[in-house]
């Protein structure tokens, strides 16, 4: 571990001597064996301690290599990130190129990067700070899979209400039908997030490059 400070020191030193430090860890891969990604990364910590609460942000990026040698369409992993003094956060990735994009072999790619942000919280005893990915289920392009399908579920489930959506605009009769259509919201919202391509194509360059996106 690194400390980013102008001097080098234990973690357990009295911490009312810092107003600031921060802390430097690899990214550690939790993946099942035979896991189709090799993952590396690192993230940072800062900390700011006042009496007894402590203002964290974090910096983070975790890349990863398809080592799979087989084309990826659908990705689930986990990420867990927590400082020296608390305040963990879990985030889950999810990529999906079932309509369009793919993973390559040999190709790599940024599975998650942080976003500035500062928290406050009650100040806890000091661990190590940690960054753990987790590759949860993957999905190759000539259906086969990697790990436990169940965790998917909800992506697989997408794809049903994207596709039925797809249709529904696909065979709409005239422009203002398909503006209708285009401008209902759907359920669930990342359903209807998938939609924004779309709504903003129509915004950007018309209906008909939209209708042709869609139909593509």
């Amino acid at each position: 571990m690194r400390f980013q400070s102008a001097i080098l020191v234990p973690l357990f030193l009295t911490l009312s001597a810092w107003s600031q430090l921060t802390y430097t860890v690899p990214v550690t891969d939790k993946s099942d064996p035979g896991s189709p990604l090799k993952i590396s990364g690192t993230a940072s910590f800062t900390e700011r301690i006042v009496a007894n609460s402590v203002t964290s942000s974090s910096n983070f990026k975790v890349e990863a290599l398809n080592v799979s040698g087989r084309t990826i369409v659908l990705l689930l992993a986990s990420f867990d990130e927590a400082g020296p003094h608390g305040g963990g956060t879990h985030h889950l990735v999810k990529i999906d190129h079932f309509f369009w994009g793919d993973i390559a072999p040999g190709g790599s790619f940024v599975l998650a990067r942080s976003r500035s942000r500062r928290r406050t919280y009650p100040l806890e005893t000091a661990v190590e700070p940690k960054t753990e990915v987790g590759v949860e289920y993957v999905q190759f392009v000539d259906g086969s899979t990697f790990d436990d399908e169940t965790a998917a579920n909800d992506m697989l489930g997408l794809r049903r209400v994207i596709l039925e959506a797809l249709r529904r605009l696909d065979t709409a009769t005239g422009k203002e039908e398909f503006l209708a259509l285009l401008a209902q919201k759907i359920q669930p919202d990342d359903a209807d997030d998938f939609l924004k391509t779309f709504r903003q194509t129509q915004k950007n360059y018309g209906t008909a490059a939209a209708r042709a996106q869609v139909h593509t």
